[in-house]
């Protein structure tokens, strides 16, 4: 296989999932709210890497995810995505110890902390993501999510950076587990929450068989990520936090050949997924809700990868359309003073 032939589309195509391919009705203001934030609440970003923002269709994702959601629950959703998105990338060289510092910082201020007049638009703005979700959730949801997003920072975004330093890839075997948390999708899943208006009891979000779901999920999206990242990636030396290169080097066999294995193991992850979804646990008079939250974890599922075919420029060959970071951003995160656009 060329790297030229080969097309995510052919293996994961719109419509692939047995869930719901849906859009939030309010996608206008949604796609305004974000090009806002983008050219004033992140105006410290260059101006290159805020064009290419705004081409990544943040909003559509979205959109897709929380598709029920009315417009006052999407403005939080929506800003976070942004957020996430950005902090992630612009920390994309960072030592560990750098991104510690600004995932410690972030978790504390969803937690209550209030930013300072110079952090700058990431900071900024997940004070207003938490305010903006307490109006409408409760305490312990909030906390949950704020606890999955930790999650996501400590056996993610920082345990994968060493790897990323060196340029070399980790065994298959633990490559597994930690991209599970370094796509950063679990903090999302707490918005099948507000898709259903229902917050799971504290005996159901515990239940084995819901935190196998999530961490089915969160696989899932690694894995669909990684096909569509796939051109982006390759030929990127720091770019090998894929499953498809991990096992295309690892074990060492063809491009074709690893991508195959790779369809194989997302495909097993979806078939798990829709037996438990179809033999869930006796949980009693909430049978029906835990069975519809469900759904909404798989409808987010249907609607990233119909994001990622026909709503954004971000996984262009060879990084063309990601936002690298450059300049001061390397390593570093530049002040502003905060005005909220």
């Amino acid at each position: 296989m060329k790297v030229e032939d080969f097309n995510p589309q052919d293996y994961l195509p719109q419509g692939y999932y047995p869930w719901p391919d849906l859009i939030n009705p309010n996608i206008a203001q949604m796609e305004i709210d974000m090009k806002n934030w983008i050219d004033h609440d992140y105006a410290y970003l260059p101006e290159k890497a805020r064009s290419k923002y705004k081409k990544m269709g943040f909003h559509l994702c979205t959109a897709r995810m929380v598709p029920k959601a009315s417009y006052e629950q999407t403005i939080p959703c929506n800003r976070f995505v942004l957020n996430f998105v950005v902090m992630d990338d612009q920390m994309e060289f960072a030592t560990i110890e750098e991104k510690k510092r600004d995932c410690d910082r972030a978790i504390e201020i969803l937690k209550g902390s209030t930013p300072s007049a110079n952090e700058n638009g990431i900071f900024q703005h997940l004070a207003l993501i938490r305010d903006e979700y307490k109006a409408f959730m409760p305490s312990e949801w909030l906390e949950r999510f704020t606890v999955n997003l930790s999650r996501c920072f400590k056996y993610g975004v920082q345990e994968e950076t060493p790897f990323k330093l060196a340029k070399r890839i980790p065994s298959l075997e633990y490559f597994m587990i930690l991209r599970e948390y370094s796509v950063n999708m679990y903090p999302y899943l707490y918005w099948a929450d507000i898709e259903t208006n229902f917050v799971l009891p504290k005996y159901i979000e515990e239940h084995p068989v819901i935190q196998r779901l999530r961490a089915l999920t969160s696989r899932i999206e690694a894995w669909q990520n990684d096909f569509y990242s796939l051109r982006k990636e390759l030929g990127l030396d720091t770019e090998l936090m894929n499953l498809i290169l991990v096992l295309q080097k690892g074990q060492n066999i063809s491009l074709e050949e690893a991508v195959m294995e790779a369809k194989r193991i997302h495909d097993e992850d979806v078939a798990e997924f829709v037996a438990l979804h179809e033999n869930l646990p006796n949980f009693g008079n909430h049978q029906q809700q835990v069975y519809d939250y469900v759904t909404s974890l798989g409808t987010i599922l249907q609607g990233l990868n119909t994001h990622y075919i026909k709503d954004t420029e971000r996984y262009l060959d060879g990084g063309e359309g990601f936002a690298w970071p450059e300049g001061e951003q390397v390593n570093k995160y530049k002040t502003q003073d905060f005005k909220p656009g």
